[in-house]
């Protein structure tokens, strides 16, 4: 993932209280830091899997399908 795609993801992250986390290649990142996805070094069409803890988790979980299955609005 580059850059703007991570980016948006962390804009969306953000506004949950929840945690969020990234997981790849068994590494586990926070998934409001940009810096964090950036180091997962994700290509596209790799598989990332995303949990959500916490009050607002499938609120959250739920906007970043969206982001997601919208390609982080770069169609």
């Amino acid at each position: 993932m580059h850059a703007r795609p991570a980016a948006n993801f962390v804009k969306i992250a953000q506004q949950f209280k929840s945690d969020i986390y990234i997981e790849r290649n068994g590494q586990t990142i926070d998934g409001k830091s940009i810096l964090g996805i950036l180091t997962l070094a994700c290509p596209m069409d790799g598989l990332l899997t995303i949990k959500t803890e916490g009050s607002d988790a499938v609120a959250a979980m739920m906007a970043l399908e969206n982001l997601i299955e919208n390609k982080f609005g770069e169609d």
